[in-house]
């Protein structure tokens, strides 16, 4: 059975990964016309 429970992912150093979001974020934002934000989250199941 699966457990569908997700927290925030940390990305503080992650910094290609959050490049990569910002850039995505900008470039729907120019699609859309208006201001688009992601928000990023990672399963609570994954063992690390």
């Amino acid at each position: 059975m699966t457990n569908n429970h997700f927290k925030l992912a940390e990305l503080e150093d992650r910094t290609e990964a959050l490049e990569e979001i910002r850039q995505l974020e900008q470039k729907l934002t120019d699609q859309m016309g208006s201001t688009i934000s992601l928000i990023a989250y990672e399963s609570e199941d994954d063992n690390k």
